[in-house]
């Protein structure tokens, strides 16, 4: 069996986040992507749990055929690291599962300060979302193998690592989040945004300036 995982806060979840998870399941041929919501240890989240959880079922629901929603993040008791959820699901599918953990290009970039990130490749395959016109940094120095994902077909269950390639996009969360800020009341569509995710954000008044903060 194939299966991904791919973290991130969703604060709030947006298209290249979809289709984030809509490449790594087709060049992976995975048979199941699991989008896990995380709670953000290095920064506040700003929207509740509950309230991400909520935007990533909308964003999602177009694609329930082929993207699935994993909450053990938000579920675990005190504070969650990757390295705890690649041991869960480690656990859960067994020691012969091919498992990815995939990763965008920053979260790449940013990976020595995560916990334990050293023992990444002893549990899991690693994927990463190459960015164009930056050089690919290998904190690992040539332990592992970094290939192109089209050779993960007969990769092993973990120690590997693979190139995923997707058209960028120009959007991110708090780009998203600033625009709210900047204009809490606005109704047209925001690039990037789920129209749908956009009128939860409305009706529950998400991403609002806070008491004491000024807009720029």
């Amino acid at each position: 069996m194939r299966i991904g995982i791919f973290g991130g806060s969703f604060d709030p979840v947006h298209s290249a986040h979809i289709q984030m998870a809509l490449g790594a399941k087709l060049q992976l041929n995975l048979d199941e992507l699991f989008l896990v919501p995380t709670r953000p240890w290095q920064k506040t989240a700003r929207a509740s749990d509950e309230d991400r959880l909520e935007m990533l079922k909308i964003a999602c629901a177009p694609y329930s055929s082929h993207l699935k929603i994993d909450t053990r993040e938000l579920v675990r008791a005190g504070q969650s690291y990757s390295i705890d959820t690649i041991f869960s699901f480690r656990k859960q599918f067994g020691l012969d599962c091919k498992l990815f953990f995939v990763m965008g290009a920053d979260q790449w970039r940013n990976l020595t300060t995560w916990v334990q990130w050293q023992r990444f490749p002893e549990l899991t395959n690693l994927a990463v979302f190459k960015r164009n016109g930056i050089a690919f940094s290998d904190p690992y120095k040539a332990k592992y193998k970094v290939l192109p994902a089209s050779d993960s077909k007969n990769c092993s269950a973990f120690g590997g690592i693979f190139l995923l390639n997707l058209p960028e996009q120009d959007v991110s969360s708090s780009a998203i989040r600033q625009i709210l800020f900047q204009e809490p009341s606005r109704s047209s569509s925001i690039v990037g945004l789920d129209p749908n995710v956009h009128n939860y954000i409305l009706e529950h008044k998400l991403y609002l300036p806070r008491e004491g903060s000024h807009k720029a």
